[in-house]
């Protein structure tokens, strides 16, 4: 598997056009995790599936949590510049043909809403599944038109019921085209949500 320091990654489909996915798995999976979705979401899009640099609950993470479970806010900060630095080294290399759409799936995806936070110039779109947001009380940098998907659960039990309508407002204050679904499902990923990806991918043009 190819890496480079501080991450772990696997490739696939490099050979298309499309923007790429960058997968980012939540708590207690690995790089493998999210790319069974990515090939439902869609089978011709190029990806780099990441591996969190936090070893946790069997698997990895890509920032760690408090005991009581609330965000370590001054490790994702610190996360969030190695990976940041991370994906302009790729786009540098041309491992990244160009700045990537983000996929994140729970711990992934406050990490990606992270990424939106410190530098969104290297991001061209985000589909966020079962986030929080990385700063409750903080405006996010101004994000014009930047394509972007929220799906969260009504029965999540690791979610407060406001949390995507918090994360949604602030992105919809920076400027961001954001589009959110909730569905009647839990935590989890469900078989639903790649069409949900996918027709909402197709709708952007992305």
């Amino acid at each position: 598997m190819p890496e480079q320091p501080e991450f772990h990654f696997a490739f696939g489909r490099t050979e298309h056009s499309l923007p790429p996915l960058l997968l980012l798995h939540g708590s207690g999976m690995n790089e493998t995790s999210l790319i069974p979705f990515a090939d439902a979401v869609g089978p011709q899009s190029p990806y780099m599936a990441l591996r969190g640099g936090i070893e946790w609950e069997g698997g990895f993470a890509f920032f760690r949590r408090n005991p009581d479970r609330g965000l370590d806010h001054a490790d994702l900060d610190r996360q969030t510049e190695h990976l940041c630095h991370f994906i302009e080294r790729a786009m540098e290399r041309t491992l990244l043909a160009r700045p990537p759409v983000l996929l994140g799936f729970s711990n992934g995806a406050i990490m990606a809403a992270s990424l939106l936070r410190h530098m969104p110039r290297i991001v061209s779109a985000a589909i966020l599944l079962r986030p929080l947001s990385p700063a409750p009380d903080a405006d996010l940098p101004s994000l014009p038109g930047l394509p972007i998907l929220i799906i969260s659960g009504e029965r999540d039990q690791r979610r407060e019921p406001g949390d995507a309508d918090l994360i949604s407002r602030q992105l919809t204050k920076a400027g961001a085209d954001v589009s959110a679904h909730r569905l009647p499902i839990g935590h989890d990923l469900h078989p639903d949500e790649p069409k949900i990806v996918r027709d909402w991918l197709i709708r952007k043009g992305i």
